[in-house]
């Protein structure tokens, strides 16, 4: 373990593993690998995570000299990093979750681990992020309540329920505490139901206002899957936190916004309608799309 000077004395560096899940993540995977290695935190490890990518997004990693864990299948964000934790539980103090598409900054990591060093309260802490292109807020945490739709803060210091997945630095008591993620959910609000589930055993999450990530904006498939995984798994989670009204309404008001969409032509209208059927049906997990 490397070692920093705090006044005259020396003091190990906590060792941080940074886990970054890639799958088809294209050009964009070289310059985030990149930033990564530029980080100013000494004691930080890059392992780069691959949901059985199709594309040449790899050699990036390999070009860079970096560890490589290939699943051979998309497992989903939830599970995949569940395997992670398991197989890398004694390569570090700290997990450091990140998506495959965001540029970070030199000391953001720094900044990071100040936070969870200084209170052992809290579990999870992670960056304002900024869209890459016009650098504006995308999220400075999520706001949660039943009966509604999840939203992005996006001005700092406003309240928050939790921190969005892209890229959190977790302590690793959380994982023994909770038991990790939860895979009937695969990906989208897996960050809000674990969150809400650490608050129970006593573990706070927090956003670092100085820390910043800049993430690039989601491909047009990306954002339709994305709408039957939000549409699923928020149901799934209002049926278990909130009373049966809650369920009713956020059901019916996605009900309403999907079929507007179909009469509109919106593409995304299908995949809310398919995730409010197979909440219906029981369906959890990973979706394949034809």
């Amino acid at each position: 373990m490397k070692s920093r000077t705090v006044g005259a004395r020396r003091v190990s560096a906590p060792r941080i593993l940074v886990l970054v899940l890639n799958y088809n993540a294209g050009s964009a995977l070289d310059p985030c690998l990149r930033s990564l290695r530029a980080a100013t935190y000494e004691n930080a490890e890059v392992v780069v995570l691959d949901n059985g990518s199709t594309d040449e997004s790899l050699n990036a990693a390999r070009r860079l000299g970096l560890e490589v864990h290939e699943f051979g299948a998309n497992l989903g964000y939830c599970a995949a990093y569940n395997r992670a934790f398991e197989m890398y539980a004694n390569r570090a103090d700290f997990f450091l979750l990140s998506n495959a598409d965001l540029i970070v900054p030199p000391p953001t990591i720094d900044q990071l681990i100040q936070i969870l060093v200084a209170d052992e309260s809290i579990g999870f802490v992670g960056p304002v992020q900024r869209h890459e292109d016009t650098k504006e807020i995308r999220s400075a945490g999520i706001r949660w309540g039943c009966g509604r739709l999840p939203v992005h803060v996006t001005r700092p210091g406003e309240p928050y329920d939790a921190i969005e997945g892209a890229f959190v630095l977790i302590r690793k008591s959380v994982l023994t505490r909770t038991g990790g993620l939860d895979e009937t959910l695969a990906l989208n609000l897996e960050d809000v139901e674990w969150q809400t589930r650490a608050r129970s055993q006593g573990f706070l999450s927090r956003i670092a206002a100085q820390a910043e990530i800049f993430h690039r904006r989601p491909g047009r498939v990306r954002r339709h899957t994305g709408a039957y995984y939000q549409a699923r798994n928020i149901c799934i989670l209002t049926s278990r936190l909130c009373d049966h009204a809650a369920l009713v309404q956020i059901r019916v008001r996605l009900y309403l916004e999907g079929l507007a969409g179909l009469v509109l032509g919106r593409p995304r209208a299908r995949y809310v309608l398919e995730g409010l059927r197979d909440f219906r049906r029981g369906v959890t997990g990973m979706r394949s799309f034809s």
